[in-house]
């Protein structure tokens, strides 16, 4: 009977696992905290321009988890755990879709130009249904790179459009 060979265990950090799916993810969790961070002070202020009811407690549910959840999936990206990081980006855009609920039941759809109706339908229909999908993915741990690249989609549209405010800006003034 041979001796009885002790088990080395494996070293604790095992070599990265799809790093480039873990940097974007840091990365758009990184934004979204970026956005959900300048959002925040309207908590601390004064709050009577939100109005009351249901329509302003989704507002402020959504104030105050934007950072919360951008910061977890910051956490769970950097640990390997995409999966939840996904979820967390799909609840910010389900959580954005729901504060802007009122707006759109009170106002209904807003289609006055070409570009507002793209807005419009991405920021109503699209992004929650990518979202779901994203988290259902995500849920299912498969495609974890479509997940991500779905969860995407919305925070790089935010970008675009704040990139080209800036640039119309630049050019022609405030």
């Amino acid at each position: 009977m041979p001796p009885a060979t002790p088990v080395i265990a494996e070293a604790a950090s095992p070599a990265p696992r799809m790093l480039g799916l873990r940097t974007a993810l840091i990365a758009l969790a990184l934004i979204e905290a970026g956005l959900g961070l300048s959002d925040a002070p309207v908590l601390f202020g004064d709050m009577s321009h939100i109005g009351s009811g249901i329509g302003s407690g989704l507002v402020k549910a959504h104030l105050a988890a934007h950072p919360v959840l951008a910061i977890a999936a910051i956490v769970f990206a950097a640990m390997g755990r995409m999966r939840h990081a996904i979820i967390a980006l799909g609840a910010i855009i389900i959580m954005t879709w729901l504060s802007d609920m009122p707006s759109v039941v009170a106002h209904g759809l807003e289609f006055k130009g070409a570009f507002s109706a793209v807005e419009t339908v991405s920021k109503v229909i699209a992004f929650p249904l990518m979202a779901a999908c994203a988290i259902a993915y995500a849920a299912h741990d498969e495609h974890l790179g479509r997940a991500t690249l779905l969860v995407a989609v919305p925070t790089l549209f935010i970008v675009v459009l704040l990139v080209g405010f800036a640039v119309g800006v630049m050019i022609y003034g405030f």
